[in-house]
């Protein structure tokens, strides 16, 4: 063979290599940038679920803690018997306005979350039925007519017009109405003012009357579940303020 024919056969077979690597060369780059591609798509994910849970989970959080809070205070201090008919004016419209508005707020937060509730991944499918669930029972606890007494019996259309109602559209983000707009609406707006009479007719005879109601124990206790849920490591409401009342079956009929 010729030294012509032996170099022009080199020079063919170091281009086919040449070729074939940077075929390969070509191929892993590809590789790489769709991996990259993915995994900066999957951090951008992430991120937005972080931000979606921390616009809709903490108020949600920190409504049924405090909700829960006045509950108990209702039942183990007498909040309402000692603010309810307290000698200053001021303290005896604070307790019946700020009760009402926790109950409100509440279920503010739980219509939100139920028009937002696609968006509110929590990480896995489990963990979100779980959350719908522990929405649904204290739905349940307030609507159900299983205890003898009706007080604090809220209706399940009820609380959806309720919770619509709280909902403030101020900005581009949905929020739940400020305790000074609150009470604000209450004077001024006769058609919201409507829907909490019935609460408001509760928290009264409750103030005159101040016997146990069992629906009280039952829903703090749910709220109580809801909030363990919600921070399950207490980084944001302590194990310490997270007290439960004595919970035991509904009202025999």
């Amino acid at each position: 063979m010729s030294i012509q024919l032996t170099v022009a056969v080199i020079s063919a077979v170091v281009a086919l290599v040449s070729i074939v690597l940077s075929s390969r060369a070509a191929r892993m780059q590809t590789i790489l940038s769709a991996e990259l591609e993915r995994q900066s798509a999957e951090l951008a994910r992430e991120k937005k679920r972080h931000d979606i849970m921390s616009r809709f989970r903490d108020p949600l959080l920190w409504s049924a803690f405090d909700l829960q809070s006045r509950l108990y205070n209702i039942v183990t201090r007498n909040f309402l018997q000692t603010y309810g008919a307290s000698k200053e004016a001021r303290e005896r419209e604070y307790a019946r306005r700020s009760t009402l508005f926790v109950i409100c707020e509440y279920l503010g937060w739980v219509e939100i979350i139920r028009r937002r509730i696609r968006f509110l991944d929590l990480g896995n499918r489990q963990d979100n039925r779980r959350l719908i669930s522990l929405l649904a029972e204290i739905s349940e606890t307030l609507s159900t007519s299983a205890y003898l007494d009706r007080r604090f019996r809220v209706l399940r259309g009820e609380q959806r017009a309720l919770g619509e109602l709280m909902i403030s559209r101020g900005g581009h983000a949905e929020s739940c109405l400020g305790y000074a707009e609150f009470c604000n609406r209450l004077e001024v707006d006769t058609g919201f003012a409507k829907w909490t009479q019935g609460l408001t007719q509760d928290i009264e005879t409750l103030i005159e009357s101040p016997d146990l109601l069992q629906r009280i124990t039952d829903l703090q206790c749910g709220l109580i579940n809801l909030v363990n849920f919600l921070d399950p490591y207490a980084e944001r409401i302590p194990e310490t303020q997270r007290s439960l009342l004595r919970s035991s079956s509904k009202d025999a009929p």
